[in-house]
């Protein structure tokens, strides 16, 4: 017999009809308080003025990425930035590092269909590991950093990874949308990689580092071994080499990027 759940009140939000009602019924049942929403119902601020002790957030492939998109919102806002998250999704493809990266975060993915007692025990684990943890996540670092890569998937996961972080983020396709990136904005940091079309990495750095202003560190990211850091301008700062870790990717970027 399953003890009863610490009083809590949980937020799900699934475009799909019956799921939330599935998920209301079991939810209340099991002695907790639920609201639950479709993505074009929910507002942020509606969390922000009462924020739940968990929200449960569907990924469906068929939103073009409006769970990740909301999912970047919510841990980017002071005010609901703390609040453990499930992921239920259909998709099967998340790397196993990104899935531990999301565990470590409190944001644990289910994937559908998934057993109701399964999630109940999640649930309980989250929610008692969130109390016992008191603060869950850092400080808020909203650091401006550029990502420069012509593989949509790296940069997407890239851009993801760092705004769960706190980090604002401004990605580009190649060098000269990068360039013409930084002659609007300034950044902290620039994530860079070396192969591209239109512009690669080297001959962004070329060009950038003719510019008569102040040079933002560079960090190459590259599957190559013979790029020499003695032969770059000093702005260029490191080398990630392809493919990387999460903690080496996150380790990089806390060493070089400042506040703002």
């Amino acid at each position: 017999m399953m003890s009863a759940p610490m009083e809590a009140q949980i937020v799900v939000i699934d475009n799909d009809a019956s799921m939330r009602d599935l998920l209301t019924s079991c939810l209340k049942t099991w002695g907790w308080q639920v609201l639950s929403y479709p993505y074009a119902h929910i507002e942020l601020a509606t969390l922000e003025q009462h924020p739940p002790d968990l929200i449960i957030l569907d990924f469906n492939l068929r939103d073009n990425g409006m769970g990740w998109a909301f999912l970047q919102i919510l841990k980017m806002d002071d005010m609901t930035a703390k609040i453990p998250i499930l992921i239920t999704t259909t998709a099967h493809h998340l790397p196993s590092e990104m899935r531990d990266y999301l565990w470590t975060r409190y944001i644990s993915v289910i994937p559908k269909p998934f057993d109701l007692s399964a999630l109940l025990m999640i649930i309980q684990k989250t929610l008692a590991q969130a109390k016992q943890a008191g603060v869950i996540f850092a400080d808020d670092r909203t650091l401006p950093i550029l990502v420069v890569d012509d593989t949509e998937d790296l940069r997407d996961t890239v851009a993801t990874l760092l705004r769960l972080e706190g980090y604002r983020v401004v990605t580009a396709y190649n060098g000269l949308l990068a360039l013409d990136t930084i002659s609007r904005a300034d950044y902290t940091l620039i994530l860079l990689d070396l192969a591209m079309p239109v512009m690669n990495g080297l001959e962004f750095v070329s060009a950038y580092d003719r510019q008569l202003r102040p040079h933002t560190p560079i960090i190459m990211m590259t599957a190559e071994y013979d790029i020499r850091l003695q032969n770059l301008p000093s702005f260029v700062v490191g080398v990630l080499r392809k493919p990387f870790e999460i903690i080496d990717l996150l380790n990089r970027v806390e060493k070089f990027a400042q506040p703002v």
